[in-house]
């Protein structure tokens, strides 16, 4: 498992599945350079593999490092399909990103909609990179019998996210902005963009459940949607964050920043019918336990 000790890493390894979970980190292997993730491969003498590491963040991050968004997130995921290509016997779970589909796709979006037109331009970079590895992937399976699923999570939250400025998205950087607020006394929270922008938020255990259902022989060779199957707009996120957090001060839209796509939200069907995929935790729910968590943790 790529990525282990990451936001989404620690809640795959806590999946129950009869199998030793190795989880790999920076220090244990560079992902970034092909012959050790080879050997790391052979050594280990490696079955199966969810790849779910990746250089990412936020809009800011994305503004300020379109470069790597590209080339480490590429380099991360043709290291791993290649290295598992030549293993052989080996299957590859790919976690991707909802940013691999085109901005103007429609809502909820449905996985044959992917290469349809051109991501959105704020988080482009990252995007493109995480949909050339399904072209990889099915190139590999055609001609060295690469075994792979390939999975598009939703915007993820919960306990344990990034709640740091530069790589917080949406939900934890909402929860740290309202907190600071609410503790330093100050009567307005400023969000970016003017609220009317819709997400699809699954909580991360849910996510970690359905990524693991696409290791089943019936998932070889799909693309797989993991999301609620709600469209909620950051408007309500946030207002739904003042409410829980109990911070009394207003809400101030700055219009001059970007706030990502206009809609966003994933057709999960083909997951439910395929694999069984039924999220669990609601979003107030889900709010509720991040929140209590931020606070408990700081």
């Amino acid at each position: 498992m790529t990525g282990g000790s990451g936001f989404l890493g620690k809640y795959l390894a806590a999946v129950e599945t009869g199998s030793p979970a190795i989880c790999t980190r920076s220090s244990e292997v560079d992902l970034l350079d092909l012959d050790a993730v080879c050997g790391f491969l052979r050594q280990g003498r490696i079955r199966k593999i969810i790849h779910a590491a990746g250089f990412v963040g936020g809009i800011g991050l994305n503004l300020e490092h379109p470069g790597r968004m590209a080339t480490d997130n590429l380099r991360m995921g043709l290291n791993v399909l290649e290295a598992a290509a030549r293993q052989g016997a080996c299957r590859v779970v790919i976690v991707s990103t909802v940013c691999v589909y085109p901005e103007r796709a429609s809502v909820p979006t449905k996985e044959t909609e992917m290469f349809d037109g051109f991501p959105s331009e704020v988080t482009s970079f990252y995007g493109i990179a995480k949909r050339t590895l399904l072209t990889v992937a099915e190139g590999l399976s055609r001609e060295f019998g690469l075994e792979y699923s390939y999975v598009i999570p939703t915007n993820l939250y919960g306990p344990g996210d990034h709640f740091e400025e530069e790589k917080s998205h949406v939900i934890p950087a909402l929860i740290r902005r309202v907190v600071e607020a609410r503790e330093s006394g100050q009567d307005e929270v400023v969000v970016w963009g003017d609220g009317t922008q819709t997400r699809d938020l699954l909580f991360v255990q849910d996510a970690a459940q359905g990524i693991h259902l696409a290791l089943q022989d019936r998932a070889l060779g799909q693309v797989f949607n993991l999301g609620s199957g709600q469209e909620v707009s950051v408007r309500q996120m946030a207002e739904m964050i003042c409410e829980l957090v109990g911070y009394p001060g207003r809400l101030t839209w700055d219009t001059t920043k970007p706030g990502g796509a206009p809609r966003r939200a994933l057709d999960p069907s083909k997951a439910k019918e395929l694999l069984g995929f039924e999220p669990r935790i609601g979003i107030r729910e889900g709010l509720e336990r991040t929140i209590e968590w931020y606070l408990r943790s700081r």
